[in-house]
């Protein structure tokens, strides 16, 4: 029961704090993003600065995903300058797991996260980049208070099954990190659960590797299952999403090992590790695509046939 108790509050803490982040930075900056996302996207390679700007902001992909999709339907963005955009967000979402990563003495993140939430709660003026801060903060509670609740396990769940099933057989990491996404419905959440995981030695980096793919993949499939009664823009952009994921894990699956070596001279911190995996996955995915993104695009609008503003 404590066990269950204490990784339900981590993972609240977590979730709280990466909600309580993104809202903050999207209300600092929400009327200037939308202006940034019609105005500067002319072509697809600004478009994917473009996403990557907005997307480490608002600490969502998701969230940029969004409101492409209302701009696309609205005929603000054709359907080809909107998939810079979210190729862009694949990139930027990644500077929340590397946040992830930074270290901070525990018995200061609770002190810290108690004053910003008091002068969120009293300062009007500054409450929002507060609210910001505050999400930052309970990101660290959360990650700790899980490592520390992962540590003692003793029992294992459906989708650390699976993860653990990924030692021997690859798609079972996979089908662990699809899973615990749709659970936490967001990969950097999953991804933070893997880094508390993984500390215990439950996991080694190759089959982290894995469960990383497995979470870009389900950080998709929210969408793509909304985009399916949605309007023809947002099953567009929905495809896009998840075909880019899923095509980027069947290239780098082979190369694996050649992944893990890479990252383990990039950093020698276990979660720093899986915080590159998680980047260099998601950068390369979306720069290999860059250079065809026009091609991409018309086998998009193939797949998913209709008369809308595409170009």
């Amino acid at each position: 029961m404590y066990f269950l108790l204490s990784a339900a509050l981590g993972i609240f803490l977590l979730l709280c704090g990466i909600f309580g982040m993104r809202h903050g930075l999207q209300n600092l900056l929400g009327s200037k993003l939308r202006k940034m996302l019609t105005t500067i996207t002319v072509n697809p390679w600004r478009g994917l600065l473009v996403g990557i700007f907005t997307s480490a902001l608002m600490q969502s992909s998701t969230a940029v995903s969004l409101i492409t999709i209302g701009l696309v339907s609205a005929n603000y963005l054709s359907f080809y300058q909107s998939l810079g955009i979210i190729l862009g967000a694949n990139i930027g979402t990644c500077t929340t797991v590397q946040l992830m990563t930074v270290s901070l003495p525990n018995h200061y993140i609770y002190p810290l996260l108690l004053l910003f939430i008091i002068i969120m709660i009293l300062i009007k003026k500054v409450r929002y980049p507060a609210m910001a801060v505050s999400g930052l903060l309970s990101i660290f509670a959360g990650i700790e208070l899980l490592s520390a609740t992962l540590s003692n396990i003793s029992e294992l769940n459906t989708a650390i099954q699976y993860i653990v099933a990924g030692n021997t057989n690859p798609l079972y990491g996979i089908a662990g990190g699809i899973l615990i996404t749709l659970l936490l419905q967001s990969s950097s959440a999953a991804t933070a659960v893997l880094m508390a995981f993984a500390a215990d030695g439950k996991v080694d980096l190759l089959t982290a590797c894995y469960v990383v793919y497995g979470n870009n993949i389900g950080s998709c499939i929210s969408s793509l299952i909304i985009g399916a009664a949605a309007p023809l823009a947002a099953k567009r952009v929905a495809a896009a999403h998840i075909i880019l994921n899923i095509a980027g894990a069947m290239i780098f699956l082979p190369f694996t090992n050649l992944l893990t070596a890479l990252v383990a001279m990039l950093s020698s911190d276990f979660a720093g590790q899986i915080a590159f995996v998680h980047t260099l996955f998601n950068l390369l995915s979306s720069i290999v695509v860059m250079p065809f993104v026009r091609q991409y695009a018309k086998l998009i609008i193939f797949l998913i046939p209709g008369r809308n503003r595409d170009w």
